[in-house]
């Protein structure tokens, strides 16, 4: 099923962060990751369970496409954003969880990521995966987006917290682990060629000394500057421990969403990494649990 009515052209940004990037040393590399963590993701896909995939609908929404779990015909639904270097199929505990409380599951797909066949991407490209899967549930699905909560792992936080800045009428957010911007990336994994981004350190030195450079790629992924605009409730889960997004980050992003009034609750773990361990699930699980 394609879903029509989106505006190709509504996330271009003009004159912004995509003009910028051509000539970003850190957005060019980052994007060169982005990419090959698209390939991973095809490469990381898990057989479903014979209870998810009995009641599981494969929606195609042009390049990207959604998984839709709803056996309880619930009006409550969670979209769901999955992290880079994953797909639809990784994150099955989380689903089932909700389906316990009734809730439909909305994942998104996104385009070159696990079945969908390979095509360049972009950060607004991502974005518009996203608008194309809330169409589907508010328009084809008859969800009212007060009934919707939105949950981003990583960098589906990002997209998450773009989203729920453009989307003002969202029941919750949750953001797990989020890609708050580029410049919260961990070192190490900014650094690490084989399993990171893979900047070259004297590029990484040059930037964090060189103010118009670290401007430019705190550009990217800027979900510290969008959360300003949300105004749904919000949640943060992170773990201090984690190599790829950083807790410094997701602290910043918490202390300006309870500046702006919308932070629930802000929950940091000492261990656990960048992955949806038992405890960010039980946490999730509470959240959702007292909506």
């Amino acid at each position: 099923m394609k879903i029509s009515g989106i505006n190709e052209n509504q996330y271009t940004y003009k004159g912004g962060a995509a003009d910028l990037n051509a000539v970003n040393p850190i957005a060019i590399y980052t994007s060169r990751f982005f990419k090959r963590m698209a390939t991973v993701s095809r490469a990381n896909l898990e057989t479903f369970s014979d209870e998810l995939s009995l009641n599981a609908k494969v929606i195609k929404t042009g390049k990207s496409s959604l998984l839709d779990i709803n056996p309880a015909n619930s009006k409550n639904y969670v979209l769901f954003l999955h992290g880079m270097g994953k797909n639809v199929s990784n994150y099955q505990k989380l689903y089932k969880s909700i389906l316990d409380l009734d809730a439909g599951v909305c994942a998104v797909e996104y385009r070159s990521y696990g079945l969908n066949k390979k095509s360049r991407l972009t950060e607004d490209r991502l974005k518009k995966d996203v608008d194309k899967a809330y169409q589907y549930l508010t328009e084809t699905r008859g969800i009212k987006p007060q009934n919707i909560t939105v949950i981003g792992h990583s960098m589906g936080g990002a997209l998450a917290a773009d989203f729920a800045s453009r989307h003002k009428d969202i029941k919750s957010l949750i953001l797990i682990s989020p890609l708050s911007n580029l410049l919260y990336i961990g070192k190490k994994f900014m650094l690490n060629k084989r399993l990171g981004v893979g900047v070259p350190e004297r590029v990484k030195q040059f930037t964090d000394k060189c103010k118009p450079l670290k401007w430019l790629y705190s550009l990217n992924f800027n979900s510290i500057k969008k959360i300003k605009n949300i105004e749904s409730p919000t949640y943060i889960i992170q773990s201090k421990n984690d190599s790829i997004t950083t807790y410094q980050g997701a602290r910043t992003m918490a202390k300006h969403a309870r500046r702006k009034g919308i932070l629930q609750k802000y929950v940091l773990f000492p261990q656990g990494g960048h992955d949806v361990d038992t405890n960010k699930l039980d946490a999730v699980m509470e959240i959702l649990n007292n909506l």
